[in-house]
């Protein structure tokens, strides 16, 4: 069992962290891929509003992704001052962002 606190950036590979940072981010986007994709053809299948709700769903998907976009900026941006201070060897200050 891994132990909590251990910087693991400096020591394991590169190919092991890369694989364990995209597996769930793989992984996250297929699984939103598939619900977004069964959502509509139960929606479709709605008896006599399936057309228009799918419309909504239409109009609504591109504000979702804005979110989901603005969202990731900030984690993704998040990400890199965290491994910079870890590499300054400044281990408290990434635990406040």
């Amino acid at each position: 069992m891994k132990q909590a606190g251990v910087n693991r950036l400096g020591t394991e590979r590169v190919g092991k962290l890369l694989l364990n940072l995209a597996l769930p981010a793989i992984t996250a986007q297929f699984v939103n891929m598939l619900y977004n994709v069964v959502d509509r053809i139960y929606i479709g299948h709605i008896p006599e509003i399936g057309a228009a709700a799918l419309t909504g769903v239409g109009v609504t998907f591109p504000i979702i992704m804005m979110i989901a976009a603005f969202s990731s900026l900030i984690g993704m941006g998040g990400a890199p001052r965290a491994a910079i201070k870890l590499g300054q060897g400044k281990m408290r200050k990434p635990s406040k962002f």
